[in-house]
């Protein structure tokens, strides 16, 4: 496998951060940046698969997934995005599929499935859960 550019580790992040907790039903998260920022810092330091991203480390880390969110909503190619930085969903064409058949599509030697919805989760946990919604 060639070696991920720091855009490319950002955006497969994103995506499969976006996925692991949309695996979960949550469909909203408290929209604020520094407290985005803070619980993807907390879970990625927790996340036994975050050194598959070498260029995604200290504390800018945060800020990297923060802009990446933003870019998501642009985004083609991909399964998953990020709408206003808190509310994940499928993107059309893959909303059929549900978020659980697409982390097997996404899932690779970098991360397994199981490995983005465990991120997805220590995302959620570091969350007020009073502002977290999970989907109908």
């Amino acid at each position: 496998m060639t070696r991920q550019t720091k855009d490319q580790q950002v955006k497969q992040v994103v995506e499969g951060l976006a996925l692991g907790v949309l695996a979960r039903g949550v469909v909203r998260l408290p929209g604020g940046k520094v407290d985005l920022e803070l619980a993807f810092n907390r879970a990625w330091r927790s996340w036994s698969r975050s050194g598959s991203f070498p260029t995604i480390r200290g504390i800018s880390a945060g800020n990297q997934i923060w802009l990446g969110m933003g870019k998501s909503e642009r985004r083609t190619g991909v399964r998953a995005g990020w709408a206003n930085h808190s509310e994940p969903y499928l993107l059309e064409g893959f909303d059929q599929w549900g978020a659980e058949e697409c982390l097997d599509l996404f899932a690779d030697d970098l991360a397994s499935a199981q490995d983005w919805v465990t991120l997805g989760d220590l995302f959620v946990e570091a969350l007020k859960p009073e502002h977290t919604r999970v989907g109908e």
